[in-house]
């Protein structure tokens, strides 16, 4: 019976409390994040893709995806044989800490500073009414975690033993 209370919140809560990534006004940014091979120790390298209306979405928008998938999503390749977990494992940390996320992912917001997009790697196709637009981007993922560590939102990979 608690696993599926657990289950209903769970899914309750990623219906209802999602991250409001708005390209412009009103619009919320569906995305995808995959894998896109290794990069220096300490990295992850991945590829973001962006369906949206408007085709000049800014490098703001796909770091703020990148950055979420990587905190909510996790992300998995299959030519490159490689999955990894989201950082924040539990499904309810986004609700319970929205006022750290929504500053944290405000524009400008810390986030930003995570995310570097690799130079030519943006392409952007359109798909009946929509744009899907896509980037490679590198994402400091210890800083990520040891600063998240900090603020208490992720326990610290030291906190088991």
């Amino acid at each position: 019976m608690h696993k599926f209370i657990t289950y209903i919140l769970t899914l309750v809560s990623m219906l209802t409390f999602s991250l409001d990534l708005n390209a412009k006004g009103n619009e919320s940014l569906e995305y995808q994040i995959t894998g896109n091979g290794t990069g220096m120790q300490g990295t992850y390298i991945v590829k973001v893709s962006v369906i949206t209306k408007d085709k000049k979405l800014s490098d703001s928008q796909i770091a703020r995806c990148a950055v979420h998938g990587i905190l909510f999503k996790g992300f998995a390749s299959k030519e490159n044989r490689q999955s990894q977990k989201p950082l924040v494992s539990s499904p309810m940390a986004e609700a319970q800490h929205a006022e750290f996320f929504k500053s944290f992912f405000s524009e400008g917001g810390p986030y930003i500073g995570y995310v570097s997009e690799v130079d030519g790697s943006r392409e952007v196709i359109k798909s009946g009414k929509k744009y899907r637009v896509s980037a490679v981007v590198t994402v400091n993922k210890d800083q990520l975690r040891k600063d998240l560590e900090k603020e208490g939102i992720i326990k610290g990979l030291n906190s088991a033993f």
